[in-house]
């Protein structure tokens, strides 16, 4: 599986040759409760709250959100947005500062206001305008929403015996691929075309086939997940980098390599720093049935698995068996198949759930489904705390600013 490596942190792998069993799994991390929606769709959007905003806070420009939640209309939830980032905050009316004015006197229920500048002292002097258009809502959403909250784009790659790194990797092409990897595709989603697809394309090329004809599309509940999968893409003879795959790959952040060899992997084998998770997939070849068939495929590498051959196409056989037709649609040949998995994480990468089991060997079956889409989806929610992610987030930051800028002059009322 994986072998040890300066910087990352290992799920289920190998150390110095030699099997040693850890996780790192931490059930303290609050980041899991939080995989699949942005604090502001999950809390507000939709739902009845108030929002306030101005340029000229102390912190720069900010937007704030405010709701009452529980049953009591005593409790407040407030979401602070700066160009610095977002704070969530909850206010009880007890543990409000008391103001000097009539409502406290009166002991009135405070305003949204007098909430707002009770977390935030530095606020009670700054010109809040309150937002009433509903326009801003949608706006709103596409800042705030984390990357990974409905779609998620990851690499597959296919790796032989005697290949190391990525250089390697990406050299391979789908008529020298093992029955197993292309089970596995089968396995990991559906076979679709590119051209016009409508649903997450995840950057590919839905309209000249520059990235190919297919690819390998899911849906995990509502997360929609399109790979790069490297023996699908154009291979170049004459490009010993295949530097257009590798623009592609190098810019997913969760890469998924399907390993027939029997050698550890070094983590660092994906030469790309965006690169932060790999998740190693190992068949336990004794688990598969004694008929050992090879795929007929045409040596015309604009096929791609999974495609059907054509009436004119002649295909081989290593066997005296009939070649398989790989088909995203047909069952899977065998039940008895198992993977063996380890995950490598860079260091900065939060502890993200759920934990492999022990040891790391899962049939290949729905429930085994479940745990990848699952890990795939708490890792890359949990890159959302990673400085290589944060570093960019300075694009966001800029789309609130220019929300605030615009929503301060229309569709407000000045408090």
């Amino acid at each position: 599986m994986f072998s040890h490596c300066e910087g990352y942190r290992i799920e289920g792998g190998v150390t110095d040759g030699e099997t040693n069993w850890n996780n790192n799994f931490s059930q303290n991390n609050n980041n899991d409760n939080k995989v699949m929606a942005s604090i502001y769709k999950q809390q507000f959007y939709g739902k009845p709250h108030k929002t306030f905003m101005s340029l000229s806070s102390p912190n720069g420009p900010i937007l704030i959100c405010i709701k009452k939640v529980g049953n009591s209309s005593d409790d407040f939830y407030l979401l602070v947005c700066t160009e610095k980032g977002f704070e969530e905050v909850r206010a009880n009316k007890d543990s409000l500062q008391k103001s000097k004015n009539t409502r406290s006197f009166l002991k009135m229920r405070p305003t949204s206001l007098n909430v707002i500048t009770s977390v935030r002292p530095e606020l009670t002097k700054v010109p809040l305008s309150k937002v009433t258009d509903k326009s801003l809502q949608e706006e709103l959403v596409k800042v705030c929403e984390p990357e990974f909250n409905k779609v998620i784009k990851a690499a597959v790659l296919y790796c032989k015996e005697s290949q190391r790194d990525d250089n390697d990797m990406l050299k391979n092409i789908s008529s020298n691929v093992s029955q197993e990897y292309n089970d596995f595709l089968n396995f990991l989603g559906e076979k679709v075309e590119l051209k016009d697809f409508s649903k997450y394309n995840g950057g590919l090329d839905i309209k000249n086939n520059s990235h190919g004809t297919h690819s390998i599309f899911s849906q995990f509940n509502d997360v929609e997940v399109m790979y790069h999968v490297a023996t699908m893409l154009p291979f170049f003879p004459s490009d010993p980098k295949q530097s257009e795959r590798r623009k592609l790959i190098s810019l997913d952040r969760v890469v998924i390599i399907f390993n027939d060899g029997s050698k550890p992997m070094s983590p660092n084998c994906i030469k790309s720093k965006s690169t932060q998770i790999i998740i190693l997939i190992q068949p336990i070849k004794n688990f598969v049935a004694n008929s050992k068939t090879t795929i007929g495929i045409s040596n015309d590498e604009n096929r791609v698995v999974g495609e059907q051959p054509s009436p004119t196409t002649t295909t081989t056989t290593t066997t005296t068996t009939t070649s398989p037709t790989i088909n995203s649609n047909s069952p899977t040949p065998s039940n008895k198949i198992k993977y063996r998995v380890s995950i490598s994480n860079r260091d900065e990468v939060p502890n993200y759930g759920p934990p492999l089991p022990d040891p790391p060997i899962f049939e290949k079956d729905d429930s085994f489904r479940n745990f990848l889409y699952q890990k795939m989806v708490g890792g890359a929610a949990s890159l959302r705390n990673t400085p290589m992610f944060t570093s960019k987030n300075s694009d966001k930051a800029s789309a609130l600013i220019n929300v605030i800028s615009k929503y301060s002059t229309k569709g407000m009322e000045q408090i």
